[in-house]
């Protein structure tokens, strides 16, 4: 078995003390590398797998960062980025870190390969998942790689669809495959105008939820401060009116948990 400290992941930052990523007070890991280029990302920085800016850690100097903090938190939350595009490296960290008893949680777009991340998957206790959205408007709000700078174009459904379906569904599908495995804290969707159907993706949605009524939806008001193109998505952005009513629709739709960021 290799050594923790002899394998590396890029770091963007650790947040020692969140009660924001998961249950009860834990520690944040922010890893670089994300293989999405969502229009209203708020940490576009980390996107790219590696920076000027971003350090080459192994897992041992995460391991005692972390350990620092016991006995005040309760578990790690590893985010990014998108952590899962370094599935293979996290395995080890996690099983060292819940052999001290602590939880450990993925935050993640939910756009991975499930076969090939199911060594991780294995050893996450929850994830916080988000949802993108569904439909040919999500190749524009977020696998647009080609867009570094973020613009929001003013033609947001493509008349061209540029990549597989299946990759679309990916989302919904992973979702769905978590749920019976209990590994699912809360499902996160930011509310935008235009790109795609929501009220639609709320009825699949509680479709999914049905059966698991103590997973949360937590539905997010997109803003626009900090985003790469604040002007460009400020036109997409609902109402608290608009927002408040999806959350009145997804209550109706029988899903129990609804919680509101406006």
């Amino acid at each position: 078995m290799t050594a923790l400290s002899e394998i590396f992941v890029p770091l963007h930052r650790i947040i020692p003390f969140s009660n924001v990523e998961g249950q009860g007070n834990r520690s944040s890991i922010f890893l670089q590398g994300c293989k999405l280029n969502c229009l209203y990302c708020h940490n576009p920085e980390t996107i790219p797998r590696y920076t000027e800016s971003a350090k080459l850690v192994s897992l041992q100097y995460l391991y005692e960062q972390v350990m620092e903090a016991v006995p005040f938190i309760r578990g790690v939350t590893v985010s990014g980025g998108e952590p899962t595009i370094h599935h293979k490296k996290l395995v080890p960290l996690f099983k060292a870190l819940r052999s001290q008893g602590l939880t450990c949680y993925l935050d993640s777009s939910g756009f991975f390969e499930f076969d090939r991340v199911c060594s991780l998957i294995d050893v996450t206790d929850k994830f916080l998942f988000d949802l993108k959205g569904e439909g040919i408007g999500l190749q524009t709000l977020c696998f647009d790689r080609k867009n570094q700078a973020g613009i929001v174009p003013q033609q947001v459904i493509p008349k061209r669809l540029h990549i597989k379906n299946d990759k679309l569904e990916r989302n919904l599908q992973n979702l769905a495959a978590l749920l019976p495995l209990n590994k699912v804290e809360e499902v996160r969707l930011v509310f935008l105008k235009h790109f795609f159907d929501a009220e639609h993706l709320v009825g699949k949605v509680a479709q999914l939820l049905r059966n698991y009524p103590d997973v949360a939806l937590k539905i997010i008001r997109v803003h626009s401060k900090g985003v790469r193109d604040e002007a460009g998505l400020s036109v997409h952005i609902p109402s608290v009116e608009e927002t408040n009513a999806l959350s009145a629709y997804a209550r109706q739709c029988g899903i129990n948990k609804v919680l509101t960021i406006l």
